[in-house]
C-alpha cells in the first residue's frame, strides 16, 4: 500500500544565517581592546569586529520535539470478504453519498481574517488516515462479498478539502472499474467525509493520498 500526501496552503517561512561556523581558540576577549569585545566578536588593533569562527547563531533554547502521534497497525489484507454471505441483504444496496459536496480544485475559497497560519501535520494527517483507512476496507469487503472473489489490484485516489474545525467540506475520489464494484466508491466517500480530524487554526488544507492494493 502507497500513500501520498499533499497539503496546500502552508504558510510561514524559516530563515537562517548560512554564516555560522564553529571554531575554537579565534576570538581574543583581552588584549589590545581591554576586554570590551563581547560573544562572537573579536578584537582587530582597537576595534571589537565580527567574528565568524565562533558559533554566534547558537541558542539556548531547546530545540524543539514533534510528539510521537499514535497510528493503528497498517492492512495486509484489502478487499478480502470477512462477512457470512447468506447474512449480507440478497439485493445489494449502495450507500447514499448525495449530500457530500464533489471535490472541486478550481473553488474558490473564503479566507477569514485572522483565522491563524496553522496546519495540521503529515504524522497527525497519517493518523487519522490510517483510520479512515479501516472503514475503507470494510467498503471494498462488502463488495467483495457481493461479487463472490477478492477485489482486483489498482489505485484508489482521494482529493478532499479540510477545514479547520476538522471536518471535510468536499470530497472526490476515483479507481478503476474493478475497485468501483457494488458502491464502493460512495463507501469511501462517506468514510472519508464521516471522518472527523483535529481542529486548528488556519485556513482550508487540500489533501491528496492514494491506495495502492495489490494483485
Amino acid at each position: 500500500m502507497r500513500i501520498t500526501l499533499f497539503a496546500a496552503v502552508i504558510l510561514g517561512a524559516g530563515f537562517g544565517q548560512a554564516a555560522c561556523k564553529k571554531d575554537s581558540g579565534t576570538s581574543d576577549p583581552g588584549g589590545e581592546c581591554s576586554g570590551r569585545c563581547g560573544k562572537g566578536t573579536r578584537c582587530d588593533g582597537e576595534r571589537c569586529i565580527v567574528d565568524y569562527g565562533q558559533d554566534i547563531c547558537a541558542s539556548n533554547e531547546p530545540a524543539k520535539v514533534e510528539p510521537v502521534v499514535p497510528m493503528r497497525p497498517p492492512i495486509t489484507n484489502w478487499g478480502e470478504c470477512w462477512q457470512d454471505r447468506n447474512q449480507l441483504p440478497k439485493k445489494f444496496k449502495p450507500v447514499d453519498d448525495s449530500g457530500i459536496p464533489q471535490f472541486d480544485p478550481n473553488q474558490a475559497r473564503n479566507l477569514e481574517w485572522g483565522e491563524g497560519e496553522e496546519q495540521l501535520s503529515a504524522p497527525v494527517l497519517n493518523a487519522n488516515m490510517r483510520e479512515i483507512e479501516y472503514d475503507i476496507n470494510e467498503c471494498l469487503g462488502v463488495a467483495a462479498c457481493y461479487q463472490g472473489s477478492s477485489l482486483p489490484g489498482g489505485h484508489i485516489d482521494f482529493a478532499f478539502r479540510l477545514g479547520g474545525k476538522g471536518k471535510v467540506d468536499s470530497i472526490s475520489v476515483t479507481a478503476p472499474a474493478g475497485l468501483s464494484v457494488f458502491g464502493i466508491i460512495p463507501c469511501a466517500r462517506k468514510a472519508v467525509a464521516n471522518h472527523t480530524f483535529p481542529t486548528y487554526a488556519g485556513p482550508p488544507m487540500t489533501v491528496k493520498y492514494s491506495i495502492d492494493i495489490g494483485e
